[in-house]
């Protein structure tokens, strides 16, 4: 029997091994067994096939040739860093202007100093309830395009800066 959307769901959970987990030697069983049966061939739709074409051509291309690769600094950065400073500078983000403009989530647009709307400007430039922070972080006034688009130094401290505040981005 084949799996398909409409006759099954499939749950993923990942157990630990050998960690004395009722029901954990049977998964281990039960996952040998199913390693030993024959396996179903499948064949990828037309959209899948095409994207594993282009990934597997993008991939080989890209490595022919490292002097195209992304200039963006952003690309040395961890992973969630790099989340972080992209919802910044799209905004497309969880601060509370985007929130409430975009899905009327909240009590309003407004950061809770009353200052100004709570926007990646306004939390990295001008909120004076963060002015002590950012201080740390910035000792000395810096541009939001630096902040944004900077060097890879630059884009982790704002997102060290963030990361430090008690907000979701």
């Amino acid at each position: 029997m084949a799996l398909s959307s409409t006759a099954s769901k499939v749950f993923l959970q990942w157990i630990p091994g050998h960690i004395d987990i009722f029901g954990n030697d049977i998964a281990d069983e039960l996952a040998k067994e199913g390693g030993l049966m024959e396996q179903i061939q499948y064949s990828p739709s037309y959209k899948e096939a095409k994207t594993l074409i282009n990934s597997t051509f993008n991939y080989r291309w890209n490595e022919g040739h490292p002097q195209y690769k992304p200039r963006d600094s952003i690309y040395q950065l961890p992973r969630a860093d790099q989340v972080a400073i992209f919802r910044l500078r799209t905004g497309h983000n969880r601060l509370k202007h985007h929130l409430f403009s975009r899905f009327k989530i909240g009590d309003g647009p407004n950061c809770p100093c009353g200052a100004s709307r709570q926007d990646a400007q306004h939390i990295l430039q001008d909120c004076p309830q963060l002015e002590k922070a950012r201080r740390k972080y910035w000792p000395e006034p810096r541009e939001m395009n630096q902040k944004h688009y900077g060097s890879a130094l630059h884009m982790g401290i704002t997102a060290e800066f963030i990361n430090s505040l008690d907000l979701t981005i």
